[in-house]
């Protein structure tokens, strides 16, 4: 408990120093990725919505350490296709790919050291009504794949081989079957409209305690890095859930959702339990038009049916909170700090407590459009016994390789992983490279 007070303090000091920083002078160059998108409730770029919103910002950016791309060819196919689709039926469609590579220093014996897996997102929404208004109503649907081409997954190299609780690569692992219905929702309003809401097969920890600048397929890739999961968030399954907004600095959102769910599969929401969940919102220094809110949620669970975890959930019920918070450090919003903390009770939670400081800079060198370099320090006590607390430092550098192909070089360094005493230390270092049309 003095770890979690101790780290609360550096965080109220380090937003402090956010807040008080000199701030530069607005620079007039284009938004990335990161720094456009919804900022409010469901923020997440792993969002359905979020995913083809960022398509088509990343489509309109054209820098490239190679200024030539081979797949431009498809890439000019698929537009013209989407492009008809959209004036005949009203739907777009949009896919991504995000292949990693990641090696460790130090594993267990006899488990591998090395692995690799790609995620993709096949993504799609049909406009029914009121099409580009903010009231607007849509079907929503995402398929995730999910393939390691028979070696070991990223994510099961850092759960597995390196023991950790806060995982080394959040989404690399491979689905049997390969290719899931993630996401099936209707959903109307946003930001603009003052309010939304979304009913049907959801995803909570896509909506809960979101932050645009956090995504294991574009910035930081650890689980206890990329998800609050002291949260003891549901799988995706059958809920609603939605967000009011007071004005532009202020929301309440919530949400109910089947804590059966299973993304596999429909779950089980007639066996009556469920994730609830309250979150507020709230601007508290922007800089610039596109910060991003800072967000507190309460939430409880009911557990599941027969005492599994599934995603964050113990399968136990219990209650907890957890925070994120957002300060812009310049004017023009390049440099971003991000604070996170959550606690769970009654072990509802994977994780008892877990703290995270992120800082990112984008476009730091002048030269890309899309680039960034990003830096984050996890802590992660486990709910489950005989572990201890671990700690995981995370730098990166992301550029377009090509004008439509973003490449990631990650370095990790892994303290105490909770899960084994045979070492007290592991380097993990990681290649990413995502496209998308």
């Amino acid at each position: 408990m003095k770890k979690a007070v101790k780290y609360l303090s550096f965080l109220l000091l380090a937003f402090q120093f956010g807040s008080e920083a000199v701030a530069q002078e607005a620079s007039g160059q284009t938004l990335t990725v990161g720094q456009q998108g919804p900022t409010g409730f469901g923020s997440s770029r792993q969002d359905p919505k979020n995913i083809l919103k960022d398509i088509q910002i990343r489509a309109t950016q054209k820098d490239g350490l190679i200024p030539f791309s081979p797949l431009q060819p498809f890439r000019d196919r698929f537009k013209d296709f989407n492009d008809a689709l959209y004036r005949r039926a009203g739907m777009k469609l949009g896919v991504a790919f995000h292949h990693l590579f990641q090696g460790a220093s130090n594993v267990l014996p006899m488990t591998a050291d090395s692995g690799t897996a790609t995620d993709t997102d096949i993504t799609g929404s049909w406009e029914l009504f009121r099409r580009g208004q903010p009231t607007m109503g849509e079907l929503m649907f995402s398929v995730e794949g999910r393939w390691d081409y028979d070696t070991v997954g990223p994510q099961d190299l850092g759960f597995s081989s390196v023991e950790t609780a806060g995982g080394t690569a959040n989404t690399f692992s491979a689905y049997d079957p390969s290719f899931i219905l993630r996401n099936l929702f209707y959903r109307q309003g946003g930001e603009e409209a003052g309010w939304v809401f979304r009913l049907g097969k959801i995803t909570t920890d896509a909506l809960f305690l979101t932050n645009r600048h956090i995504s294991p397929n574009a910035t930081f890739l650890p689980n206890a890095g990329t998800g609050v999961f002291a949260a003891g968030f549901a799988d995706s399954g059958l809920g609603i859930a939605g967000a009011w907004y007071l004005n532009d600095r202020i929301y309440v959102g919530g949400g109910v959702a089947d804590s059966n769910g299973d993304r596999f599969n429909w779950g089980d929401i007639g066996a009556g339990q469920f994730y609830k969940g309250v979150e507020l919102g709230v601007k508290i220094n922007p800089l610039t038009e596109k910060a991003s809110f800072s967000k507190l949620l309460l939430w409880h669970t009911d557990g599941t049916k027969d005492g599994q975890p599934i995603n964050a959930n113990t399968g136990e019920a219990g209650w907890g909170f957890a925070l994120v918070a957002e300060q812009e450090l310049t004017y023009d919003g390049r440099l971003v700090l991000i604070g996170r903390y959550g606690r769970s009770f009654e072990n509802a939670a994977i994780y008892d407590q877990q703290a995270g400081v992120h800082l990112l800079y984008y476009d730091p060198f002048g030269r890309f459009k899309n680039d960034a370099i990003g830096t984050a320090f996890n802590w992660v006590d486990s709910t489950f016994e005989n572990t201890r607390e671990e700690y995981n430092w995370e730098t990166f550098y992301r550029f377009p390789l090509l004008p439509d192909v973003d490449t990631t070089l990650s370095y990790q360094a892994i303290l105490d992983p909770a899960f084994t005493t045979d070492f007290d230390f592991s380097s993990v270092y990681s290649l990413r490279m995502t496209t998308s049309f």
